[in-house]
């Protein structure tokens, strides 16, 4: 009972906090963690967040072994049990959850503020003891390969993991988070615990501060939790590069339809000068749905597809366009080859004003449902720290938007020639 309250308030809360923009830090060990806030009394529920660079995929020396110790850290401590902690965390309604991208790990904990201590003393005994047993090892390489047996005949996930691997081959992101079953049976205790000794550090933590809490109190529970820690090396963010080669990668499978995701380099260089106009740019040309030049042309033209998307993926790590569709296995030929003719044109930088102006109205229109949750406005801050900006820099962003202009966005456009050199990635039956 006490939980579902707990999600029913947490899913009501939508007032804004307080602005509070500004980074602070925790002292630990002689370092310094970056905090940031977004403080709100309109419920008394709190959530913290904890992030370490550097504990993500790019940080393996084992293919899994990132998301291996992830799962491992969701199964509760060594002395509780995974049963055993799951209940003392049910009983108070306390959320915690641990996952991992391309280049961290993140700790996740909400809670009802009475129970903000209780909360980040079982947080701390993840840090301190987690559940490194032959048992929690054994239940993970089940878990792990059923989800890869799962897998499949999942053939959006077959057709997007070969995309990466075309154009990302011989980098980190060539590969998924898992790879194979016979990786996840070598990966052992040992290698758990060396890979979060070793990435669970100081030097690259982030923490983020949400909903209803006293920060300067909340700062002190957490230094008795982190200072048995290891300072670590600062991780430093690495930028690889989408192949400029076209190719065609093609999986047989027995389905009644084709599977076709599809990409090309981008050349993206700064967040400032760029991200503006390249989220124009991607929502006239596929992203938005309805409306977009790849929607028009694959399904409302010439009927090929029910749906088709085509966008920019910009972070720190890469920067490359994705699209996908799926069409009669028929088709294939004709909708690869309206692809390509739909982009070579938009690629002329002919958007018109009404494109752009409708594309503006919708993008600053959604910024107020973007800003209602706490969650999503302390989202917003991390992203831009992330891209090294200011934490309100949305509001910059948002300027930027309504002043772009029709010449600007078009030579935009018509300066991002590699987005032409397509490839293809497609799940077929033979």
């Amino acid at each position: 009972m006490l939980k579902i309250l707990f999600i029913f308030m947490l899913a009501i809360c939508l007032m804004k906090g307080n602005n509070m923009s500004e980074i602070t830090y925790l002292e630990v060990n002689d370092n310094k963690i970056p905090i940031i806030k977004e403080i709100s009394n309109t419920l008394p529920i709190g959530s913290i967040k904890i992030i370490f660079n550097g504990a993500g995929l790019f940080g393996e020396w084992k293919s899994g072994l990132s998301t291996f110790s992830t799962s491992i850290l969701n199964r509760g401590s060594k002395e509780r049990g995974e049963y055993g902690f799951a209940k003392e965390l049910e009983s108070r309604a306390i959320s915690i959850n641990v996952i991992n991208s391309n280049e961290s790990i993140s700790f996740n904990i909400s809670f009802l503020k009475e129970y903000q201590s209780k909360a980040i003393e079982m947080l701390g005994e993840l840090f301190v003891d987690p559940n490194l047993t032959d048992e929690a090892l054994n239940k993970t390489k089940i878990t792990l390969s059923g989800y890869l047996l799962s897998k499949e005949n999942d053939f959006d996930y077959i057709a997007l993991n070969n995309l990466f691997y075309t154009l990302f081959k011989g980098t980190p992101l060539e590969n998924p988070k898992i790879r194979s079953i016979d990786d996840i049976e070598k990966i052992t205790l040992n290698d758990v615990e060396k890979f979060l000794k070793e990435k669970l550090t100081l030097n690259n933590a982030v923490i983020l501060l949400g909903g209803d809490l006293d920060v300067d109190d909340t700062k002190k529970q957490l230094k008795q939790i982190l200072k048995v820690l290891n300072n670590g090396t600062k991780y430093t963010t690495k930028t690889y590069y989408a192949n400029a080669d076209s190719k065609e990668v093609k999986a047989i499978k027995p389905t009644k339809q084709a599977y076709i995701y599809f990409g090309s380099p981008f050349d993206f260089k700064s967040y400032e000068d760029e991200l503006h106009k390249s989220i124009i740019m991607s929502f006239i040309m596929g992203s938005s749905g309805f409306g977009s030049r790849i929607m028009e042309e694959i399904r409302v033209k010439r009927g090929l597809a029910y749906s088709a998307y085509f966008y920019n993926a910009v972070d720190n790590t890469s920067a490359a366009t994705i699209g996908y569709l799926q069409t009669k296995l028929e088709n294939k030929d004709e909708a690869i080859k309206a692809i390509k003719e739909t982009i070579a044109d938009f690629l002329k930088g002919n958007v018109t004003q009404q494109e752009l102006d409708d594309a503006k109205s919708y993008i600053l229109g959604s910024q107020v449902l973007s800003d209602e949750t706490i969650s999503s406005r302390l989202g917003k801050k991390y992203n831009n720290f992330y891209r090294n900006l200011p934490l309100d820099y949305d509001k910059t962003l948002i300027q930027k938007i309504k002043n772009l202009s029709l010449n600007e966005l078009n030579e935009y456009i018509r300066s991002h020639k590699e987005v032409n050199n397509l490839s293809f990635s497609i799940v077929v039956d033979k």
